[in-house]
């Protein structure tokens, strides 16, 4: 009778991992609650089971010891999802409180394009900034919100990039040329009203992001293949979005007056941030700061998020900029702003510091934008 070798351990040395790769869906949590294994049962593990032994060579002869042939386990290359788990989970649209095995898929897949998520299905703060990330640097809608255009960037099933010729140069402020003429008439033919003189100022500037937010793409200003392609499909430039030439008018035919502006927000220094906000009781939001402190200053401005103020006026240079104008920070698709102050400082209502603050500009993408 052979010796019976000692019972091995499954457990290597270090902290316990458990692989899930081998299933076509993380373990997750089920409408009802009730925990779920994606497609894999345990029919389906006994009968590979049973083929296997099926499949196994006849006994050996006596005498010789029977040997244990090791479980073969198809390799993924790391950060591949399976198709199956990719298609059972991309047709879902995520946003911000949504829960389950598909936030948990999302949170895999922004993990493997460089995030570093806590892999929990819920779809929080942090997911949605890592969401806003891949969203800006894929240069599609930066929303946040997890639709057909996001999985395609996440799992390489859905190209974001449109076929169109690159013989078109990328245009930008400051460009010059024939280039910018035909980009001038082409805005005019999607509802811009521009003065064709080959010239990227800021009235071509409001246009092409005027543009690229009717579009759904990243609002950067920058005239590439993307928004080249834009302006050659059906894409309307919104009548109000300050794409003309003209010049604008002040806000019910009044003057901007910068320190009543600003003295009207430094009222509220450390007021306390709330989403949507804008007066003292509820407390504000960047846009909410510059509603009240506008109107308080006798400018009947309209309720607008930081975008729309952002678009409605007019961009200047910082060399224009006076006390009293906006500070627009682009990024996540403008989603936050300030009143100018001069110098280089601001007030604005903070996420942050959850409060209303004055400070100085930081190091981030912004233009100034003026009611002037």
């Amino acid at each position: 009778m052979f010796p019976t070798a000692p019972r091995g351990t499954h457990r290597a040395p270090g902290r316990a991992v458990i692989d899930y790769r081998g299933l076509s869906a993380p373990v997750g949590r089920g409408v009802g609650g009730a925990a779920v294994i994606g497609a894999v049962s345990a029919t389906a593990v006994l009968t590979s089971g049973a083929a296997a032994t099926a499949q196994a060579p006849a006994a050996p002869a006596v005498g010789t010891v029977r040997g244990i042939a090791p479980s073969v386990t198809p390799s993924l290359a790391p950060g591949v999802a399976p198709a199956k788990k990719q298609s059972q989970f991309t047709s879902v649209k995520l946003r911000l409180g949504a829960r389950g095995a598909a936030v948990s898929h999302l949170q895999e897949r922004l993990n493997a394009h460089g995030s570093s998520l806590k892999v929990d299905g819920v779809f929080g703060s942090a997911t949605l900034r890592a969401v806003r990330s891949q969203q800006s640097r894929a240069g599609i809608a930066v929303d946040g919100v997890v639709g057909p255009m996001t999985w395609g960037t996440l799992t390489g099933g859905t190209s974001t990039a449109p076929s169109t010729s690159h013989s078109q140069p990328k245009l930008r402020v400051g460009s010059r040329g024939s280039a910018v003429s035909t980009l001038q008439k082409q805005l005019n033919a999607s509802g811009a009203s521009l003065r064709v003189d080959g010239v990227f100022g800021p009235a071509t500037t409001s246009a092409v992001r005027a543009l690229q937010s009717a579009a759904g793409i990243a609002v950067d200003a920058v005239v590439g293949p993307r928004t080249w392609s834009a302006i050659g499909s059906n894409v309307r430039i919104p009548a109000d979005s300050g794409s003309r030439d003209e010049g604008r008018t002040p806000v019910s035919g009044t003057t901007v007056r910068g320190q009543a502006i600003i003295d009207a927000a430094r009222t509220q220094l450390g007021a306390r941030y709330h989403w949507g906000g804008q007066t003292p009781s509820t407390g504000y939001d960047c846009s909410g700061l510059v509603h009240y402190a506008y109107n308080q200053a006798g400018m009947n401005l309209p309720r607008k998020t930081a975008k729309g103020y952002a678009f409605g006026g007019r961009v200047i240079s910082q060399s224009e900029a006076q006390p009293g104008d906006l500070v627009a920070f682009t990024g996540n698709n403008y989603g936050h702003m300030g009143i100018y102050v001069g110098n280089g400082r601001i007030i604005d209502a903070s996420s942050s510091r959850q409060r209303v603050v004055e400070r100085s500009l930081w190091n981030a993408p912004h233009v100034f934008v003026t009611y002037r």
